[in-house]
């Protein structure tokens, strides 16, 4: 069953591009292009980037994979609540509380580059800039996304294949013939039904020959955005 990792992204089409490059994490030059000099973190598929109640000391950029945020229940079970892929920011909440607020587990193994919050109070010199930046990337954070769990069975399970054909595409990835990077349970669990659901829609896309589909691995033939 293949689960080829997305990525990796180039620097310019990361959300903490800008913020990166003002602390010095990157450096431009006109013959050598971009070349990353910051902290990168790997993971494993199924490791925890970070955990619910942890102190948040860092922002996280994801440069390749997928990754799922959980909120974790008092009986300990897990509702996936969003679905991260190259480019995205995590850990924004260390802006404000300090604590990080879900968990969030690799879907595949995963490479985040890592900005310390040490370095960005750091750059007194360029703090205008560096706030501008800041505010910029905040306001991206926090712009609502599309609902998932809202419409058909059909619905759902095509606007989150599309979405997330979306994503990589205005991240310069491949967006015809991408990973899914989730198993159906958990397709299941971020669309609010059930994994009988999941299957079925798939199994329908495939034989009216919307997509291509073989483990996670989905090829988009004729499938088009809902509605």
């Amino acid at each position: 069953m293949s689960n080829e990792p997305a990525g990796p992204i180039a620097c310019r089409s990361c959300d903490l591009h800008e913020v990166c490059r003002l602390c010095g994490m990157i450096a431009i030059g006109e013959n050598r292009g971009l070349q990353r000099t910051g902290a990168l973190r790997t993971l494993r598929p199924g490791t925890r980037l970070f955990r619910a109640g942890e102190p948040a000391h860092s922002l996280f950029a994801v440069r390749q994979g997928m990754l799922k945020t959980v909120e974790v229940g008092a009986e300990g079970e897990e509702r996936i609540v969003a679905v991260s892929t190259p480019g995205d920011m995590l850990g924004s909440e260390a802006f404000g509380t300090r604590i990080y607020a879900h968990d969030v587990i690799a879907l595949q193994p995963v490479v985040c580059c890592e900005l310390p919050l040490s370095l960005l109070s750091d750059q007194y010199s360029r703090v205008r800039e560096l706030a501008a930046a800041l505010i910029n990337l905040l306001s991206r954070a926090s712009a609502p996304q599309a609902p998932l769990a809202r419409g058909s069975s059909r619905e759902r399970v095509a606007g989150f294949i599309v979405e997330l054909a979306r994503r990589l595409e205005r991240r310069g990835l491949e967006s015809r013939r991408f990973s899914l990077g989730m198993t159906r349970q958990e397709i299941a669990n971020l669309l609010d039904t059930r994994i009988e659901t999941v299957s079925r829609m798939i199994q329908k896309m495939r034989r009216a020959r919307e997509i291509e589909i073989e483990g996670q691995q989905v090829t988009l033939l004729s499938l088009a955005p809902p509605g």
